[in-house]
Parts: structure tokens; C-alpha cells; sequence
């Protein structure tokens, strides 16, 4: 029969393993989500330098030259309150890419909180194991069965038993 110390470590070294596919898992799913909102993102950002870049020297010359002759405004003047105008526009795009960019990695800041909590356990689980709370509703919820042979004789707290 095995020796308690030893199933106790494989029962943890197991529970490691578990935890790192369930944490491997959730970043897998989260990424795919913060890749979505990042590419909305980049998106948004495209359009604003799209706009605030090739056309923008254009279409304010333009309306500024416009504003000049339809309001009687020196045409310094004009342009000025033209590119303050196209400015606020810009920033306003440049606004939505931002958030649209913090949404995408707040999604990842589930993961990352899981992956503190199961840090956190395992600490707790290797320094001693037998205060875990996820460890004792362990023993409680799941009995030994035929997979795990050498589970058969021990108890939880490492005690033998008798069979039934």
C-alpha cells in the first residue's frame, strides 16, 4: 500500500495539473476575446488616421477658405476655427479607440485574477495541505474510486482505513 505522504502528493501534483489546464483554457478563451476588441480597436484608430491624416489638409483649406468668404472672416481666421473644429472630430475618434482598446484588456484581467487565486491555493496547498478549504471539500465530495487504486485503503487525512 502506499505511504499517505505520497498520495497526498499526487493528489496535489494532480490538482496542479488540473489547474494549469483550467488556467491554460481561460487564457485561451480570454485572448480570443481581447484579439476581437483589440481588432475593433485598431479599427477605430485606422479610421481616425485616415481621417485626420490624407484628407484633413484638404478639406480644411478648403472650408476654411469657405467660412472666410461666407462670414466676412480674414482667412487666417477661417482656417483656424476650421482645424479646431476637425481637431475636436479627431479627438473624439481617438477617444473611442482608447476605450474600445481598455476594453480589450480588461477581459483579460479575469485570467489573471484566477490565476493570483490559484497561485494562492497552491501556496496554501503545498505549505500545508491539509488546511485548503478546496482540499477538504475535496475529501467530502469526491470518494475514491477504481481509477485511482491506491486511493482504496488510505482516508483522507492519510489514515488507513477499512474497506467496506
Amino acid at each position: 500500500m502506499s505511504n499517505p505522504s505520497e498520495f497526498r502528493f499526487r493528489r496535489v501534483a494532480r490538482d496542479i495539473l488540473d489547474l494549469g489546464e483550467l488556467q491554460l483554457q481561460l487564457l485561451s478563451i480570454d485572448s480570443q476575446e481581447a484579439r476581437q476588441q483589440a481588432g475593433r480597436a485598431v479599427a477605430w484608430l485606422t479610421v481616425a488616421l485616415a481621417l485626420g491624416g490624407s484628407a484633413l489638409t484638404v478639406v480644411m483649406v478648403g472650408a476654411g477658405f469657405a467660412l472666410a468668404d461666407w462670414a466676412e472672416w480674414p482667412v487666417g481666421l477661417s482656417l483656424l476655427a476650421v482645424a479646431a473644429i476637425v481637431f475636436v472630430f479627431v479627438l473624439l475618434l481617438g477617444y473611442f479607440a482608447y476605450r474600445a482598446l481598455r476594453s480589450a484588456t480588461s477581459s483579460m484581467q479575469e485570467c489573471k485574477s484566477e490565476f493570483v487565486e490559484n497561485v494562492k491555493w497552491l501556496k496554501a496547498t503545498l505549505i500545508e495541505p491539509g488546511s485548503s478549504p478546496r482540499h477538504q471539500m475535496r475529501a467530502e465530495d469526491f470518494p475514491p474510486t477504481d481509477r485511482y487504486p491506491e486511493q482504496a485503503g488510505v482516508s483522507q487525512n492519510g489514515h488507513h482505513r477499512t474497506p467496506r
